[in-house]
């Protein structure tokens, strides 16, 4: 059975560095209608877990381009200490059933999205530079969370983040191998990824279209003979 992971519903810490900048966001937007800002990077953690855990920007996604405002009202990089990036949303590298666990607030005509932290930590496994290490030290030590059957549940639904990078991509990490230290540090264990992630993973993904590994073979090597009529 996979494992349940609970909706959050943190304290939104608006006094915090990365509030602070986020209220200014919500001041200048227009307000004649409704933004949904996605907030992601350290910035959720130092908003609903540690004030203290720094983060240099606030790294936001959204519907429009926001950059003019940004700038404008002196929020983005170079215009003060701690600033806001908009990203593209493909940025944030997590599972596709993120959105269920994340925590919506409103503040001013802005909905701020926070996503939950295991998604957090999920999408820093393709770097887990020094300060993504610090992030799943602060998440672990303060919440006990994520436990491993919990975390495997959210990789194994974020399994296509294992597949091979493309050739234009620039390298910035290694998926499996940071997984398996991302094991030692919360756990003290190692993980065989492959065998406890990636295929039990796909072998859910097959049943869930009704297929078995031979039948989906049959009908993939089927699939290409009619593309090539």
């Amino acid at each position: 059975m996979p494992v349940k992971i609970e909706k959050w519903n943190p304290v939104v810490k608006w006094d915090s560095p990365a509030g602070q900048t986020l209220k200014l966001l919500a001041v200048a937007l227009p307000k004649d209608r409704i933004f949904r800002i996605t907030v992601f990077g350290s910035a959720p953690l130092q908003l609903s877990l540690d004030a203290n855990f720094l983060s240099a920007d606030v790294d936001i996604f959204a519907e429009e381009d926001l950059s003019q405002i940004i700038d404008r009202n002196q929020l983005g990089m170079g215009q003060r200490p701690i600033y806001i990036e908009q990203c593209v949303p493909s940025t944030f590298s997590a599972g596709p059933d993120w959105p269920l666990r994340s925590y919506i607030e409103r503040l001013e005509n802005v909905e701020f999205c926070l996503p939950h932290p295991i998604d957090i930590l999920v999408s820093k496994l393709s770097r887990l530079e020094e300060k993504d290490v610090r992030a799943f030290r602060l998440v672990y030590g303060l919440t006990n969370e994520p436990t491993e059957d919990q975390l495997k549940e959210v990789l194994m639904n974020a399994v296509d983040l294992f597949r091979p990078r493309f050739d234009e991509e620039r390298a910035v990490g290694d998926i499996l191998l940071n997984t398996r230290r991302a094991w030692e540090i919360l756990y003290g264990k190692t993980i065989d990824v492959r065998a406890e992630i990636v295929v039990p993973a796909l072998e859910r993904r097959r049943k869930g279209y009704g297929l078995d590994a031979g039948g989906l073979k049959e009908d993939l090597s089927k699939l290409n003979r009619d593309s090539q009529k």
